[in-house]
């Protein structure tokens, strides 16, 4: 009888091994395979009052819309904390998240279902007013890990933006793929990172633009950037690594352009 629950004990922590590896796995594809598109705008300082509270009377019920019409998946409102630069020409940005890039189109068609006629006559020229960035851009999400799915978004979106040489763009994938993927994933069971993604740039694209590349590093706390990507987390996450030789490899193939830390100001899932 011992042996009988031995055996039934040993079968229920296999079981639960399996499927909490299984939701780790899930949940560190959710973004993966998907579009995003980034949205910098330059709101005045005397109109950011007003700003936001467009946000909850305009920008949200009408993403609400898009998402309960199925055109969106998620919808992100950030303000600027740290800007990549001195001059940086925005202090917000929208990020929008889609299944295709022909969900970022004809705004007016998706929601024509989920809103009255009153609601559309409102809300969409004010929506239209206020968005009118500076430049946009269309990325595709080539790789997401992400902590948890349901749960509110982090607060911190750290955007690393990188130009990677002509010709070495699939070495680059593979390489965030298999030697940067695991040194966040390290971070984020430690608890110091919250999630990881790579962008590969659709539009506007060409050597004049700058970048071609990006990550995404998610965090709770801010004093969790400083070591996001160091030496000892190398060191610890990858103790067999050459850790000057790694580096040589990442800088032969790919140059940061410039960080920047996005603060979450709201968000729909």
């Amino acid at each position: 009888m011992h042996s009988a629950m031995k055996n039934i004990i040993n079968t229920l922590i296999l079981t639960l091994s399996i499927s909490f590896f299984v939701t780790i796995f899930a949940q560190s594809q959710t973004h993966q395979g998907l579009y995003m598109k980034l949205e910098f705008l330059d709101v005045d300082r005397e109109e950011i009052s007003n700003f936001k509270n467009n946000i909850q009377s305009v920008l949200k019920p009408v993403n609400e819309a898009r998402i309960n019409a199925g055109a969106l998946r998620y919808w992100y409102a950030y303000e600027v904390l740290y800007p990549g630069s001195q001059n940086t020409p925005y202090n917000y940005v929208i990020v929008t998240i889609c299944d295709a890039l022909c969900a970022f189109e004809n705004i007016s068609d998706h929601i024509h279902d989920q809103l009255s006629a009153a609601d559309l006559e409102h809300l969409l020229p004010r929506f239209n007013s206020i968005m009118m960035p500076r430049f946009s851009e269309l990325w595709r999400i080539n790789n997401s890990v992400l902590r948890t799915e349901n749960s509110k978004p982090s607060r911190y979106f750290m955007l690393d933006y990188m130009r990677v040489r002509a010709g070495l763009e699939y070495t680059y994938q593979m390489m965030e793929d298999d030697n940067a993927r695991p040194i966040h994933e390290y971070r984020m069971e430690n608890g110091n990172m919250e999630g990881w993604e790579l962008f590969s740039l659709i539009l506007p694209r060409g050597d004049e633009y700058g970048y071609n590349f990006a990550t995404g590093n998610y965090f709770s706390n801010l004093r969790d950037v400083e070591f996001h990507f160091n030496e000892e987390v190398i060191r610890q996450s990858s103790p067999d690594v050459n850790v000057a030789e790694f580096i040589e490899n990442v800088e032969n193939v790919r140059t940061l352009v410039r960080s920047e830390v996005l603060e979450l100001i709201d968000y729909l899932k």
